[in-house]
């Protein structure tokens, strides 16, 4: 069985890569603003410099740390499904909330809470969907700080699944640890032991953590929350200004959590993670869905494959807002350099508008593109009874295969694509809807037809936990 193999760096660019790597970790060194973070890497054998908090560590020492990550990480959720985070597998995470919203109606816009519940819906009904992210965005009809807090439990309310977070601050990260307790508890799970979340992890860049990162990454290892790293450099600005340049310092800095995290939980999950981005050198905007995108997710496939680790990243949206030819042709490009790759985590299914909007159509129609990645990553299957001598022999010249025996078995496989969410009519029913509009129609059935799948008891311990964080008590009742 062949499979669609894609590569940018060869074995000796891999191999160099690592090696700069090793050269910018030990001579560059990144800062922590964390004091007993550099107390532990002083005394695990790095350099540290007190006064500006520079540490540099030696080439063995991360050979050594990187040598006790482990390969694979354990996520589940309330609906008992278990993610084995590594190897060949490959999971999905969907958007609940972002900047903008692109709304089928009513265009760009801020996102209301309805929104939220929706987008959970959603991503709680697609099997596709394994996992979802709800960023920490407020909504334009709630007020702030209860906007935040309301989000987060209408997610909750309707999810099962497992669930990604972004703290903004430890005291983001301490709700959202304490919640979680709170769900543990009602569904008779052990809160320290059942991974229900896994945390993102912020590397400033260029080399930078933050003191508030650290106190992050210590929530998610006291309890059994594998860690994925963050790390988004922009070419130009936070980033040498070349492709190559860019790929070595994310790569750097995609192991700065990892080496965090071994040095003081050896052996706690931490999947690679790297999403750099382009300046714009004309506006200085930052461009995050540029082709160079798919030159970055393969390379990051293979360095994590090189290190041995878990590989998470964004499933690749699209510069643009509209649901056009630009939005298929950037998302698929990036969803297959995903899926043909060794990424395990996908995240961000209905990402666009440059990763500052999202949609429920965007969700759905990247099902689709989803489902094409998937089938063209798996190859060709040339076995002796799928390269079919014996259907052609006996056809014979002139002969049909309609009634051929291996038509017949085949008829009903995976043999030849297939997607809910993709327009295959072939031009032949003028009146077919396209991506869009049976996208649009989807989103709209899976709200309409949802039933809650969140138990009662857990539902209630999550009104109970947010009903005591509203100022405005009124919000508890919306």
């Amino acid at each position: 069985m062949s499979r669609l193999i894609l590569r940018v760096l060869s074995e000796s660019e891999v191999e160099r890569l690592h090696t700069e790597t090793l050269r910018v970790l030990a001579e560059v060194g990144f800062r922590v603003t964390h004091g007993e973070a550099l107390a532990k890497f002083r005394r695990a054998g790095a350099l540290v410099n007190e006064a500006d908090g520079t540490v540099r560590v030696p080439p063995e020492m991360v050979k050594e740390l990187l040598a006790q990550a482990p390969s694979s990480a354990a996520q589940t959720g309330l609906n008992g499904e278990v993610l084995d985070v590594g190897g060949d597998n490959r999971y999905y995470t969907s958007l609940i909330i972002d900047p903008f919203i692109v709304d089928h109606t009513d265009g760009v816009r801020r996102p209301v809470l309805e929104d939220v519940r929706r987008h959970t819906i959603i991503g709680e009904s697609l099997e596709r969907v394994s996992a979802m992210m709800r960023m920490q965005y407020p909504v334009s009809d709630i007020a702030e700080p209860d906007s935040c807090y309301k989000t987060m439990e209408v997610f909750l309310l309707h999810s099962t699944k497992h669930t990604v977070i972004a703290p903004t601050s430890d005291k983001n990260c301490r709700d959202w640890m304490d919640v979680m307790a709170a769900i543990a508890e009602a569904a008779g799970l052990d809160p320290n032991g059942t991974p229900l979340m896994s945390v993102a992890m912020a590397v400033t860049s260029p080399l930078q953590v933050h003191g508030p990162n650290i106190e992050i990454m210590k929530m998610a290892m006291e309890r059994s929350y594998p860690i994925r790293s963050t790390v988004c450099p922009m070419a130009g600005t936070t980033a040498p200004y070349s492709v190559a340049g860019t790929m070595l310092i994310a790569n750097t800095e995609a192991l700065i959590p990892v080496l965090i995290a071994q040095v003081y939980r050896p052996g706690h999950p931490v999947a690679y993670g790297i999403g750099p981005s382009i300046t714009d050198m004309h506006t200085g905007h930052d461009l995050y869905y540029k082709p160079e995108k798919m030159l970055f997710k393969i390379a990051a496939t293979q360095m994590g494959t090189f290190y041995n680790l878990p590989v998470s990243g964004e499933a690749g949206g699209t510069m643009t807002w509209r649901a056009d030819v630009q939005n298929g042709a950037e998302s698929f490009a990036y969803l297959l350099a995903s899926h043909a790759g060794r990424q395990n985590i996908i995240g961000g299914l209905g990402s666009l508008h440059n990763a500052n909007g999202m949609s429920a159509e965007q969700i759905i129609m990247q099902c689709g593109l989803v489902d094409m990645a998937e089938y063209l990553a798996g190859g060709m299957d040339f076995s002796d009874k799928k390269l079919a001598f014996d259907s052609i022999r006996k056809a014979g010249p002139g002969g049909q295969y309609l009634t051929d025996n291996l038509t017949l078995e085949l008829l009903r496989s995976r043999e030849f694509f297939h997607s809910l969410h993709l327009d295959l009519t072939g031009g032949y029913d003028l009146t077919a809807r396209g991506a869009y509009e049976m996208a649009h129609q989807r989103a709209e059935d899976l709200v309409a037809q949802h039933e809650p799948t969140v138990p009662s008891k857990v539902q209630a311990a999550i009104r109970s936990f947010f009903r005591e964080k509203y100022q405005d008590k009124s919000v508890a009742d919306k």
